[in-house]
């Protein structure tokens, strides 16, 4: 009758080795991960063992972008939407920590730390003005020689008109019926279009086009150098509700998928029910260049598709951040691109990092003379948590680009607190146990069921104020934040898989079981008198227990 109680207590008792392999099998799995990074990565990349540093402590690529108007003039407003915008593109991921800032009243300066970026102008300097047009004309190829006459009275008819008054039925039907569809009125213009792309000449780099909504484009796509007469836009790039990065495995080719709102959903409806019938190509245009012309092989109601093409992962992230944090309010030309030092003087750095060697001294000194052997146990517990610590900064640094500057080594050094912290806790609540009468090797048990309420709470406060200040915070603060949150959910995750059960283990050894006077759990250390730890003793509340089987 007594066997199965027996068995399902042994079921339930902790196993604080099976606890403490698994942990470190975990930890050796992490550094796992990162030698075979380093394996694999290609020459030109840094090695996976060194982490990401910021401009305040590597240096990196300095920009200065002049801002120009298309209309109006350059506002105080104007050119802090399109500080935020570029501090988006570049920031993305939240953690790269480049610094985005103004300057004047025309001039915003851009500063990556690592090394020299200066392509990074291509990703962030561009105004983004996505439209989609139908492809009236496609497959023509690129001239050999301008006729400038001819190209100058061509575009001279094709201004004069006024191309809004055609309906998006008529653009349609530009396409699927051909240009003879159009209106009378509209016939000398598509003459003049004709005489255009005769005259285009497509080149790979500074493909330079007057990209007007509301008229019909002659441009090519430099990736392939097919010149096309493009109608007057259909949709907007403002009729884009989300753009994100994605890889397609069926074609192996990263992709944006993008989702229509409003008034371009209804348009990309129509659109591709009238393109699939036979499978006709519907032209996405990036500031006046084809960047696609994928054929429309489905009828889409719900505003959703992709824009495929000859993208890289860094491509597509980056036209998926240009789409999805909008067009700039002003144009940008490159004002200036130099390689900074470091700001921070190497003495200061150093002198950081020593004060945080200082602080982890003082803390191990003083538990191992307060807490004497267990006091292994904090120093165990700290080294463990840097060594995570460190795997993850490597691991974040090669994932989303977590940059390191010295707020962020602050946040990191706020780790030594919180992990004594959370062990003074646990030991504070076990001394309680056992002075309320319970042997060492259950108050170890109990304690932990009190300590751990506690842990959590003070850590949740400390995830949670390093999670707002890096939702509202900008710049380096949000490192300092990032490194927080990180230290803190690494504390919890080492408190409960490796300082509890080395503290279960090492209550049933001898010398720490049994109370040595130098294990920092004999009985004058833990304030009982007249048993032994491993004793039960006389409860406070209740009547005297016997000993400890």
């Amino acid at each position: 009758m007594m066997a199965a109680p027996r068995s399902a207590a042994r079921r339930n008792r902790p196993r604080p080795g099976r606890t403490l392999i698994v942990f470190l099998a975990a930890v050796v799995a992490l550094y796992g991960l990162l030698l075979a990074l380093d394996l694999t990565r290609d020459k030109g990349d840094d090695s996976a063992w060194k982490p990401r540093l910021g401009l305040d402590l590597q240096g990196g690529t300095r920009i200065t972008l002049e801002a120009a108007a298309t209309s109006g003039d350059v506002t105080t407003d104007k050119l802090a939407q399109a500080r935020d915008i570029i501090d988006q593109r570049v920031n993305a991921t939240g953690v790269a920590e480049a610094e985005v800032t103004t300057q004047g009243g025309d001039q915003v300066i851009i500063e990556i730390p690592g090394e020299k970026k200066g392509n990074i102008v291509d990703e962030v300097g561009r105004t983004a003005q996505m439209r989609f047009r139908m492809v009236w004309a496609g497959g023509l190829g690129s001239a050999e020689k301008v006729d400038q006459a001819a190209v100058k009275k061509a575009t001279q008819v094709v201004d004069d008109l006024d191309w809004s008054d055609l309906s998006v039925d008529q653009l349609i039907a530009g396409e699927t019926g051909g240009l003879t569809t159009l209106p009378k009125k509209y016939q000398e213009g598509v003459a003049a279009l004709q005489t255009l792309a005769a005259n285009f000449q497509c080149v790979r780099q500074g493909l330079t086009v007057d990209d007007v909504s509301s008229a019909p484009l002659v441009t090519c796509n430099p990736s392939t150098g097919e010149v096309s007469i493009l109608s007057p836009t259909v949709i907007e790039g403002s009729q884009i509700k989300s753009a994100d990065q994605a890889y397609d495995t069926q074609k192996a080719q990263w992709v944006v998928q993008i989702a229509m709102k409003g008034d371009g959903a209804d348009a990309f409806d129509k659109v591709t029910e009238a393109l699939s019938t036979n499978q006709q190509p519907f032209a996405i245009v990036l500031d006046g260049e084809i960047l696609s012309s994928p054929v429309s092989q489905a009828h889409i109601t719900n505003g959703q598709s992709e824009i495929s093409g000859s993208f890289t992962a860094a491509s597509s992230k980056a036209l998926a951040n240009q789409l999805k944090y909008g067009a700039l309010p002003l144009t940008f030309s490159v004002n200036g691109v130099s390689e900074e030092g470091p700001t921070l003087a190497g003495t200061q750095l150093r002198a950081g990092l020593v004060a945080g060697l200082v602080g982890l001294f003082v803390v191990v000194v003083y538990s191992l003379l307060y807490y004497r052997g267990l006091g292994l146990v904090v120093v165990g517990s700290l080294l463990v948590a840097s060594a995570i610590t460190y795997a993850m900064v490597l691991l974040l640094g090669k994932g989303v680009g977590f940059t390191l500057t010295l707020p962020g080594i602050a946040g990191l050094i706020v780790a030594i607190g919180i992990t004594a912290d959370s062990f003074i806790v646990f030991f504070e609540r076990l001394r309680d146990e056992v002075r309320e009468g319970k042997s060492l090797r259950l108050a170890v048990e109990a304690g932990w069921e009190r300590a751990r309420r506690t842990i959590l709470a003070a850590d949740a406060v400390s995830f949670l104020a390093a999670l707002i200040l890096f939702i509202f915070a900008i710049g380096v603060v949000r490192g300092f934040a990032f490194a927080l949150g990180l230290t803190t959910l690494i504390d919890v995750f080492v408190v409960f898989f490796f300082t509890k059960p080395l503290v279960s283990l090492l209550a049933r050894t001898k010398f720490f079981g049994e109370g040595h006077k130098l294990s920092g759990l004999d009985p004058a250390h833990l304030g009982i008198s007249g048993r032994k730890v491993s004793q039960i003793g006389r409860s406070r509340p209740a009547g005297t227990q016997g000993g400890e089987a």
